[in-house]
């Protein structure tokens, strides 16, 4: 290895995995998933944007675990369960890249003294052996400017960005994915191809519904963030988003954590989210 730092990444999905690629270079990487998803030395590779491979420790969440560092990548409806033996693995920082609003409440009381979030723009998803490969999309890492991230990132491939406005950025993204994860779901497309699909008029209809629900002091600057990002990712990128790739493995998707969020937060004055909220429940039962 080519460091003697240990970093312990919790959850073994295509983030998980095109992480522990990507950071392989910080040290002794720890790919923690569920009892049961095996132990051992497994090498994995990293195709698409960012490539590579590398030989990673994999362990489960009931084992022993000592780490400089932990990096939270399970979905949001995991939060809960894994917060406790994450917190306990580490004195260092836990840096969370799940997804959505409200993580906060799922991780419990330690989430302001503990978690540094930081926000993924790039793309992962399965790669042509599953559970050995991920395929990756151009994005970066937004991490807090004074935070333990930016370390880590970069000693990695991908990009990072600094900011000073994370709670905005935060938001922003959520609004990014609270509008093309569900819609990219429901009609099995790539986010490059919603547009095409004829989308346009729900792609604006759900983003000026969810808008509103931002505190009003990141609204105007998480709009125009969430605007720029989904220009990108409607015109240039060909990734199956998460809540899709969720969908097609049959798997329970995060849309309480970022549609859904609005039913709460707005009093239930959101036909449009509601509608596909919905949607999106009943097709994840079918599936």
């Amino acid at each position: 290895m080519p460091g003697n730092n240990r970093l312990a990444i919790w959850g073994d999905g295509a983030v998980g995995t095109g992480l522990a690629v990507a950071l392989s270079p910080f040290g002794r990487v720890l790919l923690v998933g569920p009892p049961g998803s095996g132990r051992g030395r497994i090498t994995f590779e990293s195709l698409g944007a960012f490539p590579g491979s590398a030989e990673v420790e994999k362990v489960e969440c009931g084992d022993l675990i000592a780490a400089e560092l932990c990096l939270i990548a399970v979905k949001a409806y995991d939060l809960a369960e894994v917060s406790g033996p994450a917190a306990r693995c580490t004195d260092g920082a836990c840096i969370c890249v799940s997804n959505g609003m409200g993580l906060e409440r799922a991780w419990g009381d330690s989430w302001k003294s503990r978690v540094e979030p930081a926000i993924l723009t790039a793309g992962f998803g399965p790669g042509p052996e599953p559970g050995r490969s991920v395929m990756t999309t151009f994005g970066d890492v937004i991490v807090s400017a004074d935070g333990s991230a930016g370390g880590l990132f970069g000693k990695s491939p991908i990009p990072v960005r600094f900011t000073d406005s994370m709670e905005m950025l935060r938001w922003g993204k959520w609004l990014v994915n609270s509008v093309i994860n569900p819609l990219g779901a429901i009609s099995g497309l790539p986010n490059d191809r919603l547009l095409g699909a004829g989308l346009e008029d729900a792609i604006e209809i759900l983003f000026e519904e969810l808008l509103p629900v931002v505190p009003d002091e990141y609204r105007s600057s998480a709009g125009s963030e969430a605007l720029s990002m989904m220009t990108r990712l409607l015109g240039s990128s060909s990734n199956r988003c998460s809540m899709l790739q969720d969908i097609d493995a049959g798997r329970r998707t995060e849309i309480d954590f970022m549609t859904g969020m609005c039913i709460e937060f707005s009093g239930g004055r959101c036909p449009a989210s509601a509608c596909v909220t919905g949607l999106l429940k009943a097709l994840s039962k079918v599936v």
